[in-house]
């Protein structure tokens, strides 16, 4: 099993893209453009399907859904697990 993920550690591959785009040109770039489309489409397609726990959950579904495009399945997973007693 694998340890528990920091939210934080989301940063380093964004950090990774965003010098990948400004400081590299090429193949480099492109895929790091590719990564970053990848990440908004898929963690767009994580609020739609998980939003019935955010709203289980409470609070602004704006920060479940800034939070969800930042974090993905880090911000939802937690919230699902509190709902399902997993904690």
């Amino acid at each position: 099993m694998l340890p528990p993920m920091n939210k934080n550690s989301v940063w380093i591959l964004y950090i990774g893209c965003a010098l990948a785009v400004l400081l590299t040109d090429g193949g480099i770039a492109t895929g790091a453009w590719w990564l970053i489309g990848i990440l908004v489409v898929v963690h767009f397609a994580e609020f739609v399907l998980k939003r019935d726990v955010m709203t289980r959950a409470g609070g602004s579904m704006g920060n479940h859904f800034v939070q969800t495009m930042i974090y993905g399945f880090l911000h939802w997973k937690p919230l699902e697990d509190a709902q399902n007693g997993d904690q």
